[in-house]
């Protein structure tokens, strides 16, 4: 007998159906005087009644338990699984961490051995200078710039006064 919420259901009502048709009330309210009223044949009745819900409760219980053992192996495996996964990853970051680590140390000390040296820098930017050509753009240092100034005019300005003091 497969464990399902529908059968469990039906086995309530036929123990609630037991006892409201014996004794016209619910199992709660059944007493010993209610019982001593009965007749044999209703005894009878009762007493097979009985059995056969109690056996059928018996089924249902075992199948619940059977259910509940498969359930619960079933959650140690996906547990089981998920701390080897969790430990693959573990393992998988540590592996990762040391590597860069290593080959972070590894660029350093490398580094340290190539530095590049003034005389290095300067050929570079002469040779950048020496490539660009400064007939397109004009730099301008130590210069104060406001926000309503007009740059053309004050290029002028400053052109016009660097040409007069080179005459």
């Amino acid at each position: 007998m497969a464990l399902s919420v529908g059968k469990v259901y039906e086995l309530e009502k036929e123990l609630d159906s037991v006892f409201s048709g014996l004794f016209g009330a619910n199992w709660k309210e059944v007493n010993k005087a209610a019982v001593m009223k009965c007749d044999k044949a209703t005894l009878t009745n009762l007493v097979l009644s009985a059995v056969r819900v109690l056996g059928k409760s018996k089924e249902t219980l075992q199948s619940a338990a059977m259910s509940y053992e498969a359930f619960a192996e079933e959650v140690m495996q996906l547990q089981d699984e998920l701390l080897k996964s969790k430990s693959e990853q573990l393992e998988a970051v540590q592996t990762t961490v040391k590597s860069e680590i290593r080959s972070f140390s590894d660029v350093v000390k490398k580094g340290c051995e190539d530095r590049i040296t003034a005389t290095q820098v300067k050929a570079a930017v002469k040779s950048a200078v020496k490539d660009d050509d400064r007939r397109r753009a004009v730099m301008v240092f130590g210069l104060e710039e406001s926000a309503s100034e007009v740059v053309q005019d004050k290029l002028k300005d400053v052109l016009r006064v660097s040409c007069s003091t080179a005459r």
